[in-house]
């Protein structure tokens, strides 16, 4: 844990001890999508140096909250008390999509992070009895995303099993593209409809955002 404290009895000062730290959140979110090494957690956070990077990974791991996996490949994992942070990244995730501040130009952008923002728009309520895996494959980003029993669970690479490819990044599909279907590699369009139909999301306009 960093030595910084807030030194405050409250849950939310404590909490803020130890992921409060410039950074700490951006690699929990990096670590939430997929275990990974040293040097891929460097490139993801463009601007953080490697001494900094090396102690916010140290702190973390003193928190019980990142743990380190394969010996010398150095992988960092979270743990299940890492992990338990999900919802209130994801929390965060939406607040920032719905309130934050518009993009900038020249704001550094990694497709994969979207992943993590398509969990945060995940509504299980509409999902309802829906159960596909979908497999993003493109030139630029490949990454799957799977609905359920009402719960997502998200990944980078190929998935194992996928009932419907395209040929996008997740912008492509929720933002950019007038018809996704276009983007559709293989599988069914219906399987897809079914897919985009269990997100949603507050728009800053006030008006729900829904596919």
């Amino acid at each position: 844990m960093s030595k910084r404290s807030y030194k405050q009895n409250c849950a939310l000062a404590r909490a803020s001890d130890v992921i409060g730290e410039r950074w700490t959140l951006l690699l929990l979110r990096d670590l939430l999508i997929y275990p990974r090494r040293f040097n891929q957690l460097l490139a993801s956070q463009k601007g953080m140096g490697t001494n900094l990077l090396a102690a916010r990974l140290k702190d973390l791991e003193a928190a019980g909250l990142v743990e380190r996996r394969g010996g010398d490949t150095r992988v960092y994992a979270l743990t299940e008390r890492g992990r338990a942070l999900e919802p209130a990244v994801l929390a965060l995730i939406r607040w920032g999509l719905t309130h934050g501040p518009e993009n900038q130009p020249g704001d550094h952008h990694r497709d994969d992070w979207d992943l993590l923002a398509l969990k945060s728009m995940f509504q299980p309520e509409r999902a309802g009895g829906v159960a596909v895996v979908v497999q993003f494959d493109s030139p630029d980003f490949e990454g799957w995303a799977e609905i359920v029993d009402g719960d997502m669970r998200i990944g980078l690479g190929a998935a194992a099993h996928a009932d419907v490819v395209v040929n996008a990044t997740i912008a492509d599909i929720f933002v950019d593209a007038e018809n996704p279907l276009n983007l559709l590699k293989s599988g069914e369009s219906s399987a897809l409809q079914r897919f985009m139909r269990a997100f949603a999301l507050q728009h800053r306009s006030g008006h729900l955002l829904v596919w």
